[in-house]
């Protein structure tokens, strides 16, 4: 998801969308709980609002946190991450997570992920995937839990020609949909995002830590590097940080630091 999203606060029309909400008992235990549409809830994804921060080390960004690795030639990504949990906020607060290519340092982005929101007082979680321009496609058939075990995968076939494939491993449902995109491949990411709403950056929602792993780019593991990192801060505030890269540089986690 890159980080343009426009979303109505409906609990109607996010259910018409593919967004589950958590039921009432569910949320009295454990609250639960993103990327580009228009007239409801519909998120279209902006690239990286990408500032260098000089210190700490890490990059900063508005709206992202995690990963990204920068170059050329990327026809392929994937990760597995958990789905984490929103916990109950005063407002409505905004997550996503997702892997992509594309999306720092241009306006284009082919990705796929999970959104995790508390809106209205009720956590909701979806899936959906997304190409720039075009707002976010919600996958009404994967029915997404907060602790699901997730894989996204973007895989360009020939050309112009990529797959889409968006899998809960917990449950055992796989989406998946051939599209054309035609972007430079020059970025790849992994990536908890605080969306854009209704034409401004969202609060980051309260979400549990969210583990990252297996990732790969082009088939083999991105060797992520701490200089890859990127932490979520607004106004001062740093709400996600990724923790470093795991021994075999294709994992890590993200913490909710707000």
């Amino acid at each position: 998801m890159s980080n343009t999203s426009l979303r109505s606060l409906t609990v109607t029309v996010l259910a018409v969308a593919g967004l589950v909400a958590a039921p009432a008992a569910a949320m009295a235990s454990t609250a639960h709980t993103d990327h580009g549409a228009a007239a409801h809830r519909a998120k279209v994804s902006n690239s990286l609002d990408h500032i260098i921060s000089q210190s700490p080390a890490d990059q900063q960004s508005s709206n992202w946190s995690g990963y990204v690795e920068t170059g050329s030639g990327y026809a392929s990504a994937s990760v597995t991450w958990n789905v984490p949990t929103a916990s109950q906020t005063s407002g409505d607060t905004y997550g996503s997570n997702w892997v992509g290519i594309d999306g720092d340092g241009n306006s284009d982005l082919i990705q796929t992920g999970t959104e995790e929101d508390y809106v209205d007082g009720q956590a909701q979680y979806g899936a959906w995937w997304e190409i720039l321009p075009a707002a976010e496609t919600p996958i009404s058939s994967l029915s997404v839990s907060p602790g699901d075990s997730i894989t996204g995968t973007i895989q360009q076939q020939s050309g112009s020609t990529w797959e889409i494939t968006l899998t809960d491993n917990s449950t055992g449902q796989s989406f998946n949909t051939t599209q054309s995109y035609s972007g430079p491949g020059d970025s790849v990411e992994y990536i908890e995002e605080s969306p854009e709403i209704n034409g401004s950056i969202a609060t980051p929602a309260d979400l549990s830590t969210a583990t990252f792993s297996g990732a790969t780019v082009n088939g083999g593991s991105p060797n992520l590097t701490s200089s890859d990192a990127i932490d979520l801060v607004q106004n001062g505030t740093t709400y996600y940080q990724p923790s470093a890269p795991n021994s075999s540089g294709d994992g890590f986690s993200v913490s909710y630091e707000g």
